[in-house]
């Protein structure tokens, strides 16, 4: 019996055929002029310490989210700025968070009476605008400084971590969080 060159199968057919399946003759034909590729040779990073200047709660976010980006690769000296930078913009949103929900104390101008109002009022703010020409009073409402500051440290906290891996779409599922269970191949991206 013949062997396949490919998988090592036994070829069943006719005496001209050369490969078991068309998906090794493929394999084969793909491969054959192929340069052998190089070993690389991985350097030993200098590990990397979490900065002095974080405060605690940007502290925190490094010493659960960096061992696993350095476990993956994607935390090293060249990068350490810019997730001290990541960590800094999670301890900022953690605090705006707060105050947005912790809500506001107004006073009422008409009866002087301190008003309450719950969390996630914050968000807006109430625009009095007078018009001298009718004697007319405007209240409408704007985005709250809170609000735009949320908004724009979100979209650059969701930023960094895009460059980091840090989110599902950008590691389909594989966190690399080392518990021993290989990705399995899904079908669809092959």
């Amino acid at each position: 019996m013949r062997k396949c060159p490919v998988c090592k199968k036994e070829i069943k057919g006719n005496a001209k055929k050369q490969y078991c399946s068309h998906k090794c003759k493929k394999y084969y034909e793909n491969n054959k002029n192929k340069k052998p590729v190089a070993k690389t040779v991985k350097l030993k990073q200098k590990p990397v310490d979490r900065p002095e200047g974080l405060n605690k709660s940007a502290s925190a976010y490094w010493d659960k989210v960096a061992p696993t980006v350095i476990e993956r690769g994607h935390l090293n000296v060249l990068s350490e700025d810019a997730f001290a930078e990541l960590c800094d913009l999670h301890s900022r949103l953690k605090d705006i968070n707060a105050m947005i929900n912790a809500g506001i104390t107004q006073e009422c101008r008409e009866c002087g009476s301190k008003i309450s109002m719950p969390g996630n009022r914050a968000l807006l703010q109430i625009d009095d605008k007078w018009s001298a020409n009718d004697n007319s009073e405007t209240r409408t409402f704007k985005e709250s400084a809170l609000s735009d500051l949320k908004r724009k440290y979100s979209r650059q906290f969701l930023e960094y971590c895009k460059s980091f891996y840090l989110t599902p779409l950008s590691n389909r599922g594989d966190f690399g969080l080392g518990n021993g269970k290989e990705k399995e191949k899904d079908e669809f991206f092959e």
